[in-house]
This record gives structure tokens, sequence and C-alpha cells, in this order.
């Protein structure tokens, strides 16, 4: 059965912050596009267990809860994100997969996103929409 999704991608946060890695696949040194960590569904896999796989393969990075944040269409293809918080620095990286990574605010990602720095188009929206809903489930907010 073919994924239905091409790709499953994941917002590693930590507090105000977001990790963002330039696949070398993809794009020349030169021409550096930042996007999210993750990859290739393959046959026979979800978009779950493809973004815990490429976490792991990229990152060295278990995470054992995902954030569903949701689907995206890039190149008329479908791409499902999740989001994770993580706690531990993350500064080793495989670089078979990625020529850097890199931590960013959010105003940073808007920055990277107007100078059309950011691999795909869906990135930013989905760092805001995952904002969003993390400040509607947050404690604090829950009491305002």
């Amino acid at each position: 059965m073919k994924p239905r999704f091409k790709t499953a991608r994941c917002i590693l946060y930590r507090g105000d912050e977001y990790l963002l890695a330039v696949h070398n696949r993809y794009w020349p040194r030169a021409e550096r596009r930042w996007g999210l960590p993750g990859g290739q569904v393959e046959w026979g896999e979800s978009a779950r267990d493809a973004v815990a796989r490429e976490l792991e393969e990229e990152l060295n990075l278990y995470v054992p809860h995902l954030i569903e944040v949701g689907a995206y269409t890039y190149k008329r293809a479908e791409h499902m994100v999740f989001a994770a918080e993580v706690e531990q620095d993350i500064d080793a990286f495989d670089t078979a997969e990625l020529l850097d990574i890199g931590w960013f605010s959010e105003q940073d990602v808007a920055r990277l996103h107007a100078r059309a720095a950011l691999h795909a188009d869906y990135e930013l929206d989905a760092i805001r929409r995952l904002r969003g809903r993390l400040e509607r489930t947050s404690p604090i907010a829950a009491a305002g």
C-alpha cells in the first residue's frame, strides 16, 4: 500500500525555540534552505513511525510523545507535521543526512521565510499552528 504522506516532519521545540535543519540531498551548500527534521515515509510505514525513525537516524533522538500538527501540501504531495518538546541540547547530527542544524525563534523563522530560505513553504505556518495549540492548552491560558 502506497503511503498517504510523502514525508513526515517534526517541529522540535524547547521554550520559544525551534530546531531547523538543512538536508544535504536537497540543496547545494551555497543555497541553504532550512526545514523541519524528518523525511520520507517508506512503504507500509505510518507517518508517525517515519518521523520517529527519521529523528533517530538524523539526530540520534528518541521522542516518546508526538503531537500531530497537521498535513500540508507541498509540490503536489501531502506531508505530515508532528511536534515534540525536547529538553536536552541537540548539537550532533548525521552528516550523511544533514548539513547543519540550529535553534531559531519564531521571528528568526519568519525572517528565513521572508528571504525564501525555508525548504518548504509550510514551516512557519506549522510553527504558528503549534504555538496557538500550545497556548490554548497551557494551564496559564486555561486559568485566564
